[in-house]
């Protein structure tokens, strides 16, 4: 079992770092888009066994929430930084639930659903709900592991419990 400092120093998070980088310029020439059709998916591979995909998973879901760290912190400057972190993030939100379906992580799978949610009702101006977003991005992590080691599902969802409640109050009751 690998932990993620281990994760970041392999040959594979650097894979799912430059597809996260060419996912973010995919989305950023959205109006070149319309002109170009996207390249086909690849064909899936049957081939690869359960923890491969796994594998895969965690190293998308490591550089992926690397990622938003990151530009999260940048958006901290200024309102108009906040608001287009928040609106791009969801492009990320996208990425990691289509991993989190592939590995079969329930849980994480909850945690960015919520993460995502929280995106839509978050208002740039209000660090709290910056916070709150940057709990939750940190909080993916914790929840892949609690779903890969065996007897941590019950900390997990306690975990998730929590989430929800701090989400509700901050955010208000709603969907979430």
């Amino acid at each position: 079992m690998l932990n993620l400092s281990e994760l970041l120093f392999t040959a594979a998070p650097s894979k799912a770092l430059e597809k996260a980088r060419a996912d973010l310029a995919r989305t950023d020439r959205r109006a070149e888009a319309e002109a170009t059709p996207e390249p086909a998916p690849e064909p899936a591979e049957s081939s690869r066994s359960a923890e491969e995909i796994r594998q895969e998973a965690a190293t998308t879901l490591a550089a992926r929430v690397d990622l938003l760290r990151a530009r999260l912190a940048q958006a901290r400057g200024d309102t108009i930084s906040a608001l287009l972190f928040l609106g791009d993030a969801q492009h990320d939100c996208d990425a990691l639930g289509e991993a989190c379906e592939q590995a079969g992580w329930a849980l994480a799978g909850e945690g960015v659903a919520l993460l995502r949610e929280s995106l839509r009702r978050a208002t740039p101006s209000e660090i709290r709900h910056l916070d709150l977003i940057s709990l939750l991005i940190d909080a993916l992590v914790a929840l892949q592991r609690a779903e890969m080691r065996p007897g941590m599902a019950r900390s997990g969802e306690e975990l998730l419990r929590a989430l929800r409640l701090a989400v509700s109050r901050e955010l208000g009751s709603g969907d979430a």
